[in-house]
């Protein structure tokens, strides 16, 4: 019996595949892979990375601000914040915005804490994390640090910024 379903399953094989007939192999489909778009046309995370700096900003006499520049290419000021006005100006995407301080945590250098967080006025929430490094004269040198930007859709954008606290005599 053994030998009777060797040959039958050897004949089957035989018929199966004959020397002339070539083999057909079918290409596998590609499965999609699902982007979701955002209105400008740009995936969300991507469309919330600075395209450009703020430009220069100023302090009035006795007046100090936080100074954030991109750790990227090229490096750009992306954020700025008066210690006394609760508001931080960002870049978001191609935009400039004033966003009000909703919280803050972390510990205190000079007039800022370390943790921070702004509600810009098209819905994003910008958490700013710095790590204070050396004093300077009149400030001091923000040597680490990621600003944390959080699309309406919920995709976050995290940026590495250095910078410096400064302030103006």
């Amino acid at each position: 019996m053994r030998a009777l379903s060797l040959a039958l399953l050897l004949g089957l094989a035989a018929c199966a595949s004959s020397p002339d007939a070539e083999p057909v192999i079918a290409a596998p489909e590609p499965s999609p892979v699902p982007q979701a778009v955002g209105s400008s046309g740009m995936i969300p995370a991507v469309s919330l990375v600075p395209e450009s700096s703020l430009g220069p900003q100023s302090l009035d006499s006795k007046e100090c601000g936080l100074f954030l520049w991109s750790q990227t290419d090229p490096t750009q000021l992306i954020y700025f914040q008066k210690a006394s006005s609760g508001v931080a100006r960002v870049r978001i995407g191609n935009a400039t915005v004033d966003a009000p301080q909703v919280s803050n945590a972390g510990t205190i250098f000079g007039q800022f804490m370390t943790e921070q967080s702004f509600a810009a006025p098209s819905g994003e929430l910008v958490d700013v994390t710095v790590v204070p490094g050396d004093e300077l004269n009149g400030g001091q040198r923000i040597q680490a640090g990621q600003l944390s930007i959080k699309s309406v859709d919920g995709w976050k954008t995290l940026i590495p910024v250095l910078g410096v606290r400064a302030c103006k005599p």
